[in-house]
């Protein structure tokens, strides 16, 4: 089934306290889609927050801040890369 997926996008690099202006709200369409017998879930946010390791993470590059393949930055228009693992 296809569905519309709305999400929040960083317009460019953020320096400083984000405003709202550094946002987008952006929309497409999105296949639901989960394989039968899999333990795949779907789950709808309703709340977006941003916590400093967010933060830190849409904040421009220079080379006094390092990377880390656990915590890629998050480019502008780009959907968080960052997978969630929960163990039940």
């Amino acid at each position: 089934m296809e569905v519309t997926n709305k999400f929040i996008a960083i317009k460019a690099t953020i320096d400083g306290e984000p405003q709202e202006c550094d946002f987008e709200l952006k929309v497409e369409p999105f296949s639901l889609a989960v394989k039968p017998g899999s333990k795949d879930v779907i789950i709808k946010n309703i709340y977006v927050s941003i916590d400093p390791y967010q933060l830190n993470r849409m904040k421009s590059v220079s080379s006094s801040k390092k990377t880390s393949k656990f915590a890629p930055r998050i480019a502008p228009g780009e959907v968080s890369s960052l997978s969630l693992f929960f163990f039940i």
